[in-house]
């Protein structure tokens, strides 16, 4: 336990370090488009160039949710590429003499990615949350789902929902790291060269479409319609769906790691 938290932490420290600049990105634009919104930044324009204030305001909101989305994925993405240089490159073979299994190493890079996805989502999160108190359209919208939950006949968790929410993206984003880890350790299977990244990129592509004829299977016989005949309705299909599409990302992770440790276990070429 003790030599997987140490690989754990390793792994934690170098995902970070390579996907923090892309989180602070995010968190710079929050904080322009935060001032943007402001009241001192709209005292510089008048009445006749009230149009280039709204114009720099929704740009500015364009601009910073691109740039906090560009994060999520630039973490996802730093943790696949520490997979392959940490397991797959020539200066990796002092890895393969530790005193582990290979299911931890590969186990240990998911958890890093993970974690450091759920720390930046916080942090973004909180940036969010800044912003929307400074845009008063989105601080509008928000308020009035607290008022929904009380609603007459409409049973809806606001709390339950934010919940399947974060569980939901954080399934999505340790599906896709581990569908490239997977495709990735396929590479093994043939030595060097052409051969490989075909087999790497033909790989992960099969696997999402896999992936995807399952998700579908799961959904249809989970029950789950997309026909909408009230808003309780529409919360209901989006609950369900949360709920069993990330259980389902989740089991097809598992599958994947599993895969991808057997595969490196057996047929390590690197």
């Amino acid at each position: 336990m003790l030599r997987f938290m140490i690989l754990f932490i390793k792994d934690f420290c170098r995902v970070l370090a390579r996907s923090v600049v892309y989180v602070l990105i995010a968190i710079i634009a929050s904080l322009v488009t935060s001032y943007v919104w402001g009241e001192g930044f709209a005292e510089k324009f008048s009445v006749q160039t009230a149009y280039r204030l709204n114009a720099i305001r929704y740009c500015s909101v364009g601009v910073w949710g691109i740039l906090t989305v560009f994060a999520a994925i630039m973490v996802v993405y730093t943790s696949c590429q520490w997979f392959g240089e940490d397991i797959l490159t020539n200066r990796s073979y002092l890895n393969h003499m530790l005193p582990i299994y290979t299911w931890e190493l590969v186990l240990s890079k998911a958890l890093a990615g993970l974690a450091v996805l759920s720390a930046a989502a916080a942090v973004l999160t909180y940036a969010v949350i800044n912003v929307s108190d400074d845009i008063s359209i989105v601080g509008d919208m928000l308020g009035i789902i607290p008022d929904l939950s009380k609603s007459d006949g409409l049973n809806f968790d606001l709390a339950l929902f934010i919940r399947l929410g974060v569980y939901f993206v954080l399934m999505l984003c340790l599906y896709i790291m581990s569908t490239a880890f997977m495709s990735l350790s396929l590479g093994q299977l043939v030595s060097r060269g052409v051969g490989r990244s075909c087999l790497i990129f033909i790989g992960f592509f099969a696997l999402i479409f896999v992936s995807m004829a399952v998700v579908m299977t799961v959904v249809k016989a989970a029950g789950i319609t997309l026909t909408f005949s009230s808003i309780q309705s529409i919360f209901d299909t989006a609950e369900n769906i949360l709920k069993y599409i990330g259980n389902t990302n989740l089991v097809l992770s598992v599958l994947f790691m599993a895969g991808a440790s057997t595969i490196l276990t057996y047929r390590l070429n690197v």
